[in-house]
């Protein structure tokens, strides 16, 4: 009897070897995963392709300076109402002074394309690009590698009780211990992908400054206006500079004149 648990044990530990480690395969980002297809094809009756689905989408739109605030308020109310979420935000200022808004939303799978159509009622898109990826086969590899894990925790266990020494128990302990590791990386891979599913994602580029262009007259106003404020920013710094030396030379030449004065 002991020398069967043995060989089943060393039979075990052959198997588990031999499985490529799981601990090494990283969170592949679903968006660029062209090899997701050539993954393992086993199949299962709850899946089928195309039950896995994941939407990204990256837009820009241009707008005047005086509608920039007004449309990102808009764009925000409008997240609000399909019950998503803002996970980044940025903005920055350009050499011209014009504003970029940057937001990175989640939404509802279900009602992305709805929240796409209803942000062009707000503004339309210069451009966007929404891309469809399915991970269906991806999500099935990892169903399959966690039945296989699964099923072999079950026959350790049952070695596990059968044990007769101490040394037999630690070494299955050891191969226990390993295996729910590996159960709990796939658990967590399987969610991230089914997260991934149910909220797709969208990036805006939000700008300022459209229909400015040689031949409108705002081009000319904001032009004008930027030169105003530098040239005022210039003779603001000049007066702080040169006004405490002015009144510094002007009392030297007060104080010289006096002293002239005394001896003459």
């Amino acid at each position: 009897m002991k020398k069967s648990l043995i060989i089943l044990i060393i039979l075990l530990v052959a198997c588990g070897g031999s499985q490529e480690s799981i601990s090494d395969m990283s969170y592949q980002e679903p968006f660029i995963s062209d090899s997701i297809q050539e993954m393992s094809t086993s199949r299962s009756m709850d899946l089928s392709s195309g039950d896995y689905i994941i939407k990204t989408a990256f837009g820009t739109i241009e707008v005047s300076s005086s509608n920039f605030q007004n449309t990102i308020n808009e764009f925000e109310i409008l997240i609000l109402t399909y019950k998503g979420s803002i996970s980044n935000t940025y903005l920055s200022t350009n050499y011209q002074g014009l504003q970029s808004y940057t937001v990175t939303v989640n939404v509802p799978a279900e009602q992305f394309d709805e929240f796409i159509s209803d942000i062009e009622e707000i503004s339309e898109f210069k451009n966007i690009n929404i891309n469809a990826n399915d991970v269906t086969t991806y999500v099935l590899n990892i169903d399959s590698r966690l039945n296989a894990l699964i099923n072999e925790k079950q026959d350790l266990e049952e070695i596990k009780s059968d044990a007769l020494s101490t040394s037999e128990k630690l070494e299955v302990q050891s191969q226990l211990r390993y295996i729910n590791q590996e159960i709990e990386i796939l658990k967590d891979q399987k969610e991230f992908y089914e997260t991934s599913v149910n909220y797709s994602t969208l990036s805006l580029e939000i700008r300022e400054g459209a229909g400015i262009s040689l031949f409108s007259w705002n081009y000319y106003v904001e032009r004008a206006l930027n030169w105003l404020e530098s040239i005022i920013g210039y003779l603001v710094s000049i007066s702080i500079v040169g006004i405490p030396i002015a009144i510094f030379i002007y009392s030297l030449r007060i104080f010289s004149n006096k002293r002239n004065n005394i001896k003459s």
